[in-house]
């Protein structure tokens, strides 16, 4: 307990100085951090059979806490789907558990524990009272267990904050792709119906084209008719007058006053049907 103690005091106040305001960086709700009272424990053990060697005990102290560290890390991710801590940014890092940097700092920790820390702690417990030592130790047991039931339904609850959040933001990916299908395929037709009337369009304008030309050309061909009867005709008089000019004189005289008296009987008969 004293080392969660002392592990949460140090990496509150470093992250409360770099964030500018106060910062509980404990798993639990209470001043404690775990993993520096666990990392503590295996640190004293693990350098137990080396405790005269301070190279041994940097480099077992180191091993024993990354280890620990990372399996932690690893663990609280896969349950909570939460990193609380993220060494992706360090160098030599591994899946942002453990980098270099942590593992070197565990070293000089445990050097300090080993030499400095642990001893004076380990003294004044022995001088206390076995009876006060067991109380304290059994209130502080039932306090933790009891901060660590309620830390870990609140971690469950985020988790399914967390769960339910990716859940909707993957329905809402597959809801906008869903919507990019519907609208390339809006602008698909959309671009087929245009092409369709265009062709249409073009259709329609070749054929009114195409009827055009045709009528002009029956047009010149009627004028082309025409003017081949009048030059026929023409011919034919020339030569009727140049043969027997009074005889033609007198049919072409003759010729409106048959048309009138062919109009005038028209009229009658007509008028008496009437």
């Amino acid at each position: 307990m004293i080392y969660c103690f002392i592990g949460w005091f140090y990496e509150s106040t470093l992250v409360s100085i770099k964030t500018r305001k106060l910062t509980n960086r404990g798993y639990l709700n209470g001043p404690f951090l775990p993993i520096y009272g666990s990392g503590a424990i295996i640190m004293l053990f693990a350098t137990l059979p080396v405790k005269n060697n301070v190279v041994l005990i940097f480099l077992f102290g180191s091993l024993a806490a990354t280890g620990l560290e990372y399996m932690t890390g690893w663990a609280m991710e896969k349950i909570f789907h939460v990193k609380y801590w993220d060494y992706s940014n360090e160098f030599l890092n591994l899946n942002g558990h453990i980098c270099l940097l942590c593992s070197v700092i565990w070293g000089v920790a445990a050097l300090l524990l080993v030499e400095f820390i642990h001893k004076p702690i380990e003294k004044l417990i022995f001088r206390l009272d076995l009876t006060a030592v067991n109380v304290i130790a059994i209130v502080f047991s039932v306090y933790f267990i009891w901060d660590f039931i309620l830390s870990t339904r609140e971690a469950l609850d985020i988790r399914k904050f967390v769960d339910e959040y990716i859940m909707q933001n993957e329905y809402v990916k597959r809801l906008q792709k869903r919507m990019d299908v519907w609208v390339a395929f809006a602008e698909d037709s959309k671009e087929k119906f245009e092409e369709k009337i265009k062709e249409s369009v073009d259709e329609k304008k070749k054929g009114f084209s195409e009827d055009v030309d045709k009528l002009k050309e029956e047009l010149a061909q009627a004028k082309q008719k025409l003017a081949e009867k009048r030059s026929a005709y023409t011919k034919r008089m020339k030569l009727a007058i140049k043969h027997n000019p009074k005889m033609t004189v007198r049919r072409l005289l003759d010729k409106p006053m048959r048309i009138k008296d062919y109009l005038k009987k028209y009229y009658e008969e007509h008028k008496d049907q009437d």
